[in-house]
């Protein structure tokens, strides 16, 4: 199907609105649109683009927002390509990439801290190109490993009942959806540990991927990012299994979904037998766990630590990683705040409370 077919589709069924007569601009080439034009959805941020009929027509397309690039993009060595804002915002070294792996891990830890800690001596975490990820989809031990578009996982048992988790995820993602892809794949090395051999055999593949993308989206929802929880919800790659344990989720408890997912005798949750699944606070078991409370927030606001080097620093505060001029939420006491980070400097962050007039320095411990 060739880009003209494509764009008369559109027309046809009235997917391309006319241009309006106050000057509307291509999003892609900046030009003054004349006529009809297309309107696209931006899959990194969400929103509609509008594309002129011109631009519609280009082959080359950013692998992060799906739109299309035509000038000052980025063109990876594996052949993807970023448009400049995805570039700019994407995490472009290895370390900064795992760095935010351990973030992801450890936050995921935080939120779900009742239930499951997630390894972490026993991963490795490589990152990786597209080729990378396609040869993983073709070696013999793929319909024993997760692959998917942004990740994958190989779990490997060592004599001596060891494992060792291979965790690989493709470079060059947003923040946000870097910190998805941890969790989805993590999860996938927390079932390799905690579910009997017996257990992984008997269920259904889209319902592990589901529950992988639960904890996902658990993770995103604790961080506030709402379009990275939809995106999760929308994505066919679990064949609707995701609605199932979301509703599971919801009316039983994420303790029963993830006792089900360990001891269950079906291979698949159906919407129809959530009454069926134990509700958290029943039996000792249940109660045991859920009487574990969650490791306290601090009280104040905390520079924990900083890493990176020249225009790429990121400081942890709390238990948040922060970029210079990220805003993102963060834990104090009971309750938390937004707060942005302006600036990172060699021992101190200067950041804005939401609501507050004065900024705020904050300094590692012991470096005044």
């Amino acid at each position: 199907m060739n880009a003209r077919w494509i764009i008369a589709f559109f027309l046809a069924f009235g997917l391309i609105s006319p241009a309006r007569a106050d000057a509307l601009r291509c999003d892609v080439c900046g030009r003054i649109i004349q006529s009809r034009y297309l309107i696209m959805p931006d899959q990194a941020v969400g929103g509609k683009k509008n594309v002129c009929p011109e631009c519609a027509k280009l082959v080359e397309r950013c692998s992060t927002c799906g739109l299309p690039v035509k000038t000052n993009y980025t063109t990876l060595p594996d052949g993807r390509y970023l448009c400049a804002r995805d570039a700019a915002e994407s995490i472009g070294t290895d370390e900064e990439a795992k760095q935010i792996c351990d973030q992801a891990r450890d936050e995921v830890d935080r939120v779900l801290s009742r239930y499951l800690t997630l390894p972490e001596t026993n991963v490795l975490v490589s990152i990786v190109n597209r080729f990378y990820l396609e040869n993983l989809f073709r070696s013999p031990t793929a319909g024993q490993a997760c692959v998917s578009v942004f990740g994958a996982t190989v779990s490997n048992p060592l004599p001596g009942d060891r494992i060792i988790h291979s965790v690989s995820i493709i470079s060059h993602l947003r923040k946000s959806r870097l910190m998805a892809v941890c969790a989805h794949e993590y999860t996938h090395a927390w079932l390799g540990q905690n579910l009997s051999a017996e257990r992984r055999a008997s269920l259904d593949r889209d319902t592990v991927e589901a529950f992988c993308e639960l904890i996902a989206y658990r993770l995103m929802e604790s961080r506030g990012e709402t379009f990275e929880m939809e995106t999760i919800k929308k994505n066919a790659y679990t064949k609707g299994q995701i609605d199932v344990l979301l509703a599971a989720d919801r009316e039983r408890g994420f303790y029963s979904v993830m006792e089900w997912m360990q001891t269950g005798a079906d291979a698949k949750m159906d919407t129809a037998n959530l009454g069926t699944l134990r509700p958290p606070a029943d039996g000792v078991a249940s109660a045991a766990i859920l009487s574990v409370p969650p490791p306290p927030a601090p009280d104040v606001l905390v520079l924990k630590g900083i890493s990176g080097g020249g225009d790429r620093r990121f400081a942890l505060i709390n238990n948040v990683t922060f970029a210079p001029l990220e805003s993102g939420r963060v834990s104090i006491g009971q309750t938390n705040v937004t707060i942005q980070c302006l600036e990172i400097r060699s021992n101190s962050v200067v950041i804005q409370i939401t609501g507050a007039k004065a900024k705020t320095e904050l300094f590692l411990r012991d470096s005044r």
